[in-house]
């Protein structure tokens, strides 16, 4: 990830680097390499997080951005034993990542409703584009599949009570089910 990193400070691309690695980490669920996911995912907290300082300079990333990743992060106990000449926070660093404003990308128009999942884990958002989107709160990526079916504009969404079902309302006068796991329809349109 650290010469990925690099690259794409090189080449003036770190602001697309959270997109690129969301589409690494649908990829990896997909195909099933779960064990990969938490490193891709310390990736996209270390460029939320650092990435206006790795932007101006690559060697922050070394310099600014390496010493100060949580400690208890899948990046850290991998990477700063191999840099042991590095700097480090002596007393009173991160032990985890900071909870962090994000930026929800992907829909092709106005978002009108959304709503957190009872766990507060993940959010469903409606918009005019007619499709429905489940969020990951922590790493900020879409998760499964985009939920397709409305012909009008999606102007009301909710997760069940127990979290596995969304329902959502279009301006096309139907209410759809969908299964959040199979990110299916469920039944016919009401």
């Amino acid at each position: 990830i650290l010469f990925w990193l690099e690259i794409i400070s090189l080449l003036g691309m770190v602001g697309k680097g959270v997109d690129a690695l969301g589409t690494v980490i649908l990829w990896l669920q997909v195909n099933g390499f779960k064990d990969v996911l938490a490193l891709v995912e310390d990736g996209i907290k270390l460029i939320r997080n650092f990435g206006s300082v790795i932007v101006h300079s690559t060697p922050h990333l070394y310099a600014s951005a390496l010493p100060f990743i949580p400690s208890n992060s899948l990046l850290s106990m991998m990477l700063l034993p191999k840099f042991p000449r590095l700097a480090r926070v002596a007393v009173g660093g991160l032990k985890g990542w900071p909870v962090e404003q994000q930026l929800l990308q992907g829909h092709a128009s106005t978002v009108n409703s959304v709503a957190f999942s009872p766990d507060g884990k993940r959010i469903v958002s409606g918009s005019e584009d007619k499709t429905v989107r489940v969020w990951d709160v922590e790493q900020g990526v879409q998760i499964g599949s985009l939920l397709e079916g409305h012909t009008s504009a999606v102007n009301s969404v909710a997760f069940a009570p127990d979290g596995k079902r969304i329902v959502s309302g279009s301006w096309d006068k139907t209410v759809r089910v969908w299964d959040v796991e199979g990110g299916v329809q469920i039944g016919s349109p009401l």
